[in-house]
């Protein structure tokens, strides 16, 4: 990892807890900035991977046998050596003087709000010595003073460098290995309409996007990852009538909540990271984060939703609402 100074907090923090919450990738995307403001005060990471509903499986089903056996606590080890578990960190930021201990979980604000606040408390609570952190996102501490800019173009070089000496399980890596084999360069697509219908581009602007990244890269195989197998095959036949040579990994496991979506999830990830350029909504994080992880998300295409598409789903949700109104409330806010 490249290595950035320290920032000079007056701290002595030497270990940092983090539980990642959310889906994989907000997860694997909290992982990643735990580890690298852990490398950045000299501190030792621990990670306490705890299922739920959108990532219902143990770390051992995502991350390597090796980064497991390095930072990943069982809840139990975690109350021991921290004395925390999850539902422990209050929403915020907060100080245990008790503990020696600085406590952070932005939730609805997001980790990033509460990092100058976090500067301010480890310089203000030299003795602290742990930093429990539950979060579902990705966080920086810059440098005092650095523009924003600046500071984001370095985090997304560390999280690239992260991401590149990361491995996933070891079914995940074979999986992907296994379909690159013997493959040429290729760009790659990514759509994501389940949960994101609203933040969607036409599909106009999907294709000609799909046919600059051909004709500036000079590639004609297209790797094409959906949420959604409908999706994944109609895009499959019209890249063809682009001209190009589509292929996908052919999951048929797509619901979150059941065991086994990580790996068709994560193999999509990886091969999304493999890419030389990529063509994803820009709304969606699971794609933004790939394009970060295949060192060529400057070249990558980020298609914004839109306008008309986002204004009819929101509109289709509100007359949704109003019409179950009255047999969710009651007439006139009256509940049944």
């Amino acid at each position: 990892m490249t290595r950035v100074e320290a920032p000079d907090l007056g701290c002595i923090v030497r270990r940092i807890l983090l539980f990642p919450l959310s889906g994989y990738i907000n997860r694997l995307q909290s992982i990643a900035s735990s580890a690298i403001l852990a490398d950045r005060l000299g501190a030792q990471l621990s990670v306490c991977w705890q299922p739920e509903a959108v990532a219902p499986v143990p770390a051992s089903a995502v991350l390597s046998e090796e980064f497991c056996a390095s930072h990943v606590l069982s809840p139990e080890q975690a109350h021991d050596q921290f004395g925390a578990r999850r539902p422990d960190v209050p929403q915020y930021l907060s100080i245990d003087d008790a503990r020696r201990q600085i406590l952070l979980a932005g939730y609805d604000r997001g980790e990033q709000h509460f990092m100058e606040p976090l500067r301010s408390a480890m310089a203000g609570h030299p003795d602290a010595e742990s930093l429990v952190i539950a979060a579902g996102g990705k966080f920086f501490l810059p440098d005092d003073g650095t523009d924003e800019a600046q500071w984001q173009e370095q985090f997304r070089s560390l999280r690239h460098e992260f991401y590149a000496r990361l491995r996933l399980a070891a079914p995940i890596e074979a999986a992907a290995a296994e379909l690159v084999d013997g493959r040429q360069p290729f760009i790659a697509l990514h759509l994501r309409y389940t949960d994101r219908a609203h933040q969607s581009p036409s599909d106009r602007a999907v294709r000609e996007a799909l046919t600059r990244a051909a004709r500036d890269s000079e590639l004609t195989s297209v790797f094409v990852a959906a949420d959604s197998p409908r999706a994944r095959d109609e895009w499959t036949t019209t890249i063809r009538g682009l001209g190009l040579d589509p292929w996908s990994a052919g999951h048929t496991q797509f619901d979150r909540s059941t065991a086994g979506s990580e790996h068709a999830a994560l193999v999509d990830w990886r091969l999304l990271g493999r890419a030389q350029r990529l063509v994803y909504f820009a709304e969606s994080s699971f794609a933004e984060e790939a394009a970060v992880a295949s060192g060529h998300r400057d070249e990558s295409i980020a298609l914004p939703a839109e306008a008309f598409r986002s204004a009819l789903v929101r509109a289709r949700a509100y007359a949704e609402a109003a019409r179950t109104y009255p047999r969710r409330h009651g007439w006139l806010g009256r509940p049944h």
